[in-house]
């Protein structure tokens, strides 16, 4: 009996074996293929850059957190302190993302089969339930400021939202040199993003007050900001939230149908598919051919794996043939 070969990977199919489940289906022979988890080393090329560029966004952000605490409390600045503190939690979000990326790095033992990649999308799902907070927090300093209208130092104001916009646009500005398709990645630049235009609405809120006392402004401006935050926010927890249910990142029945199309196939069953990481889709299916496609099974694998990896990222698949 000849070996299974795909790629680099070769071992012997498993005996095989007349036997029926409760399906009423007759196995054949079994083949497994299990492909390298960085696939095509373009994985750990990407970790690379990115762990790089986050370095980069984390020293900037945390420098420029100590100089505003040191400057907040020299000058007895409260609005200098604040955003002190506003850039503490973005360089937690961005220590979170790298602790991340530097763990699914890391070689895992044997009882972690696929390894620690999924530790960036936890990084993900942390980091959008803070971006949520903060859309709290926004609308909550909005609504008190309208209900409370207090004398603003315009020129101090003025100049620590800058400094936050100037900051952020620069740390934005290096997070998208790194992978914009990691949805660890992404969730760090949705911070910065987030923090960005908040600057710009309080600039925009503190000439208008400066000039007319419409304080309404603060509350106009801070939905609007929450509202797009928001929208990115849920796409950032949607996606890392499915991936942690193991739901399917394509549709499963567009893969069926692409198989089923082989002449060679008759059915396709128990069909599961799921997302390790990003490029990194997983699949098992039970696959029934016809009797008279057995000599030839051996190539129709190679073909589909091969058709899977390019057309739908499946790099890693178990099939159970019947017959």
């Amino acid at each position: 009996m000849n070996n299974c070969n795909f790629g680099l990977n070769e071992h012997k199919p498993f005996l095989k074996k007349e036997t029926h489940h409760h399906h009423d289906h007759s196995h054949g022979e079994s083949c497994e293929h299990h492909h390298d988890h960085g696939v095509g080393g373009h994985t750990h090329d990407h970790r690379g850059t990115d762990k790089k560029v986050l370095k980069i966004a984390l020293s900037i952000t945390f420098i420029t957190m100590l100089a505003e605490f040191f400057y907040g409390f020299l000058s007895h600045s409260l609005a200098l302190i604040s955003d002190a503190i506003h850039m503490f939690t973005h360089s937690f979000a961005l220590i979170i993302s790298l602790v991340a990326i530097i763990i699914a790095s890391k070689e895992a033992p044997l009882s972690k089969t696929f390894g620690y990649y999924r530790a960036e999308v936890l990084a993900a799902f942390i980091n959008g339930i803070t971006i949520v907070l903060s859309i709290l927090w926004i609308l909550y300093e909005a609504v008190d400021r309208f209900l409370n209208p207090q004398t603003i130092d315009v020129k101090t104001a003025m100049i620590v939202a800058v400094i936050g916009l100037v900051v952020n646009i620069i740390t934005g500005f290096i997070l998208m040199q790194g992978d914009n398709n990691n949805i660890n990645l992404k969730s760090a630049f949705v911070h910065m993003l987030s923090d960005a235009l908040s600057s710009v609405a309080i600039i925009i809120g503190y000439i208008v007050i400066s000039f007319t006392n419409w304080y309404f402004i603060d509350v106009i401006l801070a939905v609007l900001v929450a509202f797009v935050i928001g929208r990115w926010a849920v796409d950032v927890l949607k996606h890392s939230v499915n991936t942690l249910m193991e739901s399917s990142p394509i549709d499963i029945e567009e893969v069926k149908q692409y198989i089923e199309q082989h002449k060679e196939v008759m059915e396709l069953h128990d069909v599961h598919i799921w997302e390790i990481t990003q490029d990194m889709y997983n699949m098992t299916a039970h696959v029934k051919i016809d009797k008279s496609s057995l000599e030839n099974y051996e190539q129709l694998l190679q073909q589909i794996n091969s058709e899977l990896k390019e057309k739908f990222k499946i790099v890693h698949t178990t099939f159970q043939f019947e017959w």
